[in-house]
């Protein structure tokens, strides 16, 4: 996994304090798991992995008070499952600016 260490020295990122970092990462290696299993993910570079976890991580951290799934008020439910699908996809498009990520039949 990657450490605080990396993420400030290597990859050079500020906006996650040292004390949360751990957490975002965890998450966002469950995110690139998912997608090996289904996918054929490729690194470009020995580093590659551990840029895209601290990119993935950065985003997850911008999206961190936005984790409200679904709301009651009365008899109106509102969902927003759309939130889900536009954070997977913005955690994607962080992904594959270092990692190849083949999906199918072509590229990416």
């Amino acid at each position: 996994m990657v450490d605080y260490t990396f993420y400030v020295d290597n990859y050079l990122g500020s906006a996650i304090p040292e004390k949360d970092f751990s957490g975002m990462v965890a998450q966002a290696q469950r995110y690139l798991n998912k997608w090996k299993r289904r996918y054929r993910v490729e690194s470009s570079g020995p580093e590659s992995e551990s840029m895209a976890l601290c990119a993935m991580a950065e985003t997850l951290w911008s999206h961190r008070d936005n984790r409200l799934y679904s709301a009651k008020v009365g008899s109106i439910t509102v969902r927003y499952d759309r939130y889900r699908e536009s954070l997977a996809k913005e955690l994607y498009d962080k992904a594959v600016v270092y990692l190849d990520i083949y999906r199918g039949c072509g590229n990416g």
